[in-house]
């Protein structure tokens, strides 16, 4: 009986310093309510939903319980009770919502007058609202032919919604061969042969031929081509054979931009537009496979056809080369702006000392290696000093009460009730309506007040639209530290690397699934997690089970371990392997020697490993301060990257 009290006395006495947003277990009587209230509406029990629904008038959350109720019984509710609930709830998401919600009820049901009258510009970015508000101007003889040209040009398939808008538009005689050219050509581009082969039958007999052509383009672009060419100029083969040159170049770009060069380009009356579109990509094609052409490409394009993108890889393709003279020429031709972030200063800096200018390279490192980020961390490799870490917190000790003030405040309340009940989502939609408001202080106070939560993304996020990146112990919370330093002894790997990983892959978003179907702390297919599973002995995992943190950890790390294998425990490639999958790092490769990976790392093909890469070893070497672990110099990290065969062996 003595031990019982004693642990109750020590319960009573550890509790209330918990933090304020952990996880709630037991919920308010009022929030037990809220939740009996929402399961009797949902169950058909109105009369105790009424009941209970009296009882929390003046519950934070009430207006939940009106949300839910107009929108079950829409058909009854009126017009003018949904627009009042509209009107009484502007200052969160619910108001969006309801009207969303009331415009797709209105559509559905072709009531055109009330929907013209319920109609907010607000919803123009969704298409079946979009449709329905032009279908309904349309019954009212408004002229909306625009809106509606601007529904049809589209390669994508358009929503059922749609359907009497572009009838519509064929009625009136607004709809001619032209503009069903153009949807169909952007169809064949989108490889949406579905949509293509229904819009190819709206053009005339002569000209239904084209569909077959495209999809020869698709599978054998060399041959189709030979044969195109034969033919006598107009405008719909010279759409063709814009898009069946790029088809050749995705397989041959030498000899895709020599045969348009030498036999097609001045046959034919292509556009300006035209031609600077083909060479603009294959140009480009070119450098994100790293060929030996491709910095000749991109430097030969006419200055229409140069863009922020053509501009970045004529420096990468120079970087690949390690042509330093054309590296100085092509970072001076970046925009002015461009030229003064780290990454093109670092490049500079790189390109000055190899040629010989070390005092203006040293210049230009010492101030870039002042930045806690990549590019700061590479500088200061260079100057052979420590690297700096800067750590500020976000708020100061005075604006502690400020934090506890906008806790108190409606909006944050709500937030923080509907996290407690595991309403997730709206609590996000709660949270991300709040801030919009705030201005850069607002934001870093709000970024306080979720970090104090345990709401890390959130957390994250927020400071980072406040624009302050040096509260590290914010941005980089440990979590689950046991499991990390458990699942990377098991795989021999560094905790570092795992938490750069999962900062980078979920941001601490235990549950969330991304559009591919990655999923939990480190985004993992549920095919590769399968895999990993069978090869460590684990019963085969449910989506719902690599949701689990235990589990997904292990997986995770189970993954890199393997991915590091393949490469000879080169942590560059295994971390680009491990966003990009092995197949692509391998095509990404040198051919025939090494090259330094800060150059590796630059070129990869795709946007998001390039930065994935970067993110990762920035993020790691935080964490290895945070954790307090012995850093592991970073040079040791970056080493030299081979050819495949280097790894194979």
């Amino acid at each position: 009986m003595v031990v019982i009290r004693f642990i109750l006395m020590f319960l009573v006495l550890v509790l209330p310093l918990a933090p304020v947003f952990s996880n709630v277990s037991v919920l308010s009587d009022e929030q037990q309510t809220f939740q009996s209230a929402l399961k009797a509406l949902n169950s058909g029990k109105k009369n105790k939903f009424y009941k209970l629904r009296k009882s929390l008038k003046e519950y934070p959350l009430y207006p939940y319980l009106e949300f839910s109720y107009l929108k079950k019984n829409m058909a009854s509710a009126g017009d003018r009770k949904i627009r009042k609930f509209i009107t009484q709830n502007q200052d969160n998401p619910l108001a969006n919502r309801m009207h969303k919600s009331w415009l797709f009820y209105l559509g559905k049901n072709n009531y055109w007058a009330r929907y013209l009258k319920a109609w907010s510009d607000e919803f123009e970015g969704n298409t079946t609202l979009l449709c329905h508000y032009v279908a309904a101007s349309q019954s009212k003889n408004e002229d909306v032919t625009d809106q509606a040209l601007g529904l049809w040009r589209s390669g994508a398939s358009r929503p059922d919604a749609c359907d009497p808008v572009f009838k519509q538009l064929e009625q009136s005689g607004e709809l001619t061969s032209d503009l069903v050219w153009e949807r169909f050509q952007l169809a064949m581009e989108k490889r949406n042969r579905g949509l293509g082969s229904y819009l190819i039958k709206k053009l005339p007999k002569d000209q239904r031929g084209w569909y077959e052509w495209w999809v020869q383009l698709d599978k054998k672009p060399a041959d189709a081509l030979q044969q195109l060419i034969r033919e006598k100029d107009n405008s719909r083969l010279r759409d063709v054979l814009v898009y069946g040159i790029y088809r050749y170049a995705r397989k041959d770009t030498v000899a895709a931009m020599t045969m348009w060069k030498v036999r097609i380009k001045s046959r034919f009356a292509f556009s300006h537009e035209q031609i600077d579109e083909v060479e603009r990509k294959i140009s480009l094609l070119s450098g994100w496979r790293h060929e030996e052409q491709a910095a000749d490409f991109l430097t030969s394009l006419q200055d229409k056809a140069v863009d922020q993108e053509v501009k970045e890889w004529r420096v990468r393709s120079a970087l690949r080369q390690q042509d330093w003279d054309n590296v100085l020429k092509q970072i001076n031709r970046l925009d002015e702006a461009d030229q003064k972030k780290a990454q093109w200063q670092y490049w500079r800096a790189r390109a000055l000392e190899i040629t010989g200018n070390e005092a203006e390279a040293l210049s230009i490192y010492k101030i870039v290696s002042a930045e806690t980020s990549y590019y700061g961390f590479l500088s200061s490799i260079k100057r052979g000093v420590p690297l700096q870490i800067n750590n500020v917190s976000v708020v100061s000790e005075e604006e502690l009460k400020d934090v506890e003030d906008l806790a108190n405040k409606p909006a944050f309340l709500r937030a923080r009730l509907l996290r407690e009940l595991n309403m997730k989502t709206d609590a996000s939609r709660e949270w991300g309506l709040a801030i919009q408001s705030l201005d850069k202080d607002g934001k870093r106070i709000a970024a306080k007040l979720a970090d104090q939560q345990g709401w890390h993304f959130r957390a994250i996020a927020t400071v980072a639209k406040a624009g302050h990146f040096s509260d590290l112990d914010l941005r980089f919370p440990i979590l689950y530290e046991d499991l990390v330093r458990k699942e990377s002894r098991r795989n021999k790997i560094q905790p570092g690397w795992v938490y750069g990983v999962i900062r980078r892959e979920s941001a601490w978003r235990e549950d969330v699934v991304s559009p591919a179907g990655a999923i939990g702390l480190m985004q993992l297919m549920p095919r590769t997690a399968r895999q990993m599973a069978k090869k460590t002995g684990m019963r085969r995992p449910s989506k719902h089970q690599i949701k689990d943190v235990t589990k997904n950890v292990r997986l995770g790390t189970a993954y890199l371990r393997e991915v590091l294998n393949q490469y000879g425990e080169d942590e560059v490639l295994a971390t680009a392997s491990y966003n990009a999958g092995p197949h692509r790092v391998k095509q990404w490769l040198p051919k025939n020697k090494s090259m330094p990976a800060d150059i590796w790392i630059d070129t990869i093909t795709f946007d998001e490993t390039r930065n994935y890469v970067k993110a990762v070893f920035a993020y790691s070497t935080i964490m290895e301060w945070r954790l307090g672990d012995k850093r592991r110099p970073l040079s040791n990290r970056l080493k030299a990257i081979g050819p495949l065969d280097f790894y194979s062996s």
